[in-house]
């Protein structure tokens, strides 16, 4: 599970989701997917 979340993948498949909570009106688990992926990319994971 571990190798799966650190795969670029992963930033790809969150990207939409994060649009889909927003276009849903759950606009703070947006922020809080995009923090998550700001972190990710910025912590050189990708």
């Amino acid at each position: 599970m571990t190798r799966f979340l650190t795969h670029p993948v992963t930033a790809l498949l969150l990207a939409p989701a994060a649009v889909a909570l927003a276009v849903a009106g759950w606009a703070v688990a947006a922020w809080a997917v995009l923090g998550g992926l700001a972190g990710y990319t910025l912590s050189g994971s990708v």
